[in-house]
């Protein structure tokens, strides 16, 4: 498990872009600790990795947290319309 500071350290997201992911349900950490520190897994790290290929894409934040949510929709599909809309 790493902390909020180490996943900035180790992927260049700020703390506070963590934080407003947690705020607004786009990246929620994986456990908090009793005295409130974000401790996020390797799978959350993986969701955030995808998130950050998607900002590279400047796909909105809100449409970012809908392809999330819907593990139904089809990446591939989601990447074609982004590079025709850029």
């Amino acid at each position: 498990m790493k902390t909020v500071k180490d996943v900035a350290k180790l992927t260049g997201v700020s703390i506070r872009t963590l934080r407003y992911y947690d705020e607004i349900g786009l990246l929620k950490p994986t456990e908090l600790t009793k005295t409130g520190y974000r401790l996020y897994d390797s799978k959350a790290l993986e969701k955030l990795r995808e998130i950050m290929f998607f900002r590279e894409l400047d796909i909105p934040l809100t449409d970012i947290k809908r392809i999330m949510d819907n593990p139904n929709d089809d990446r591939e599909q989601v990447l074609s319309a982004a590079f025709f809309i850029s």
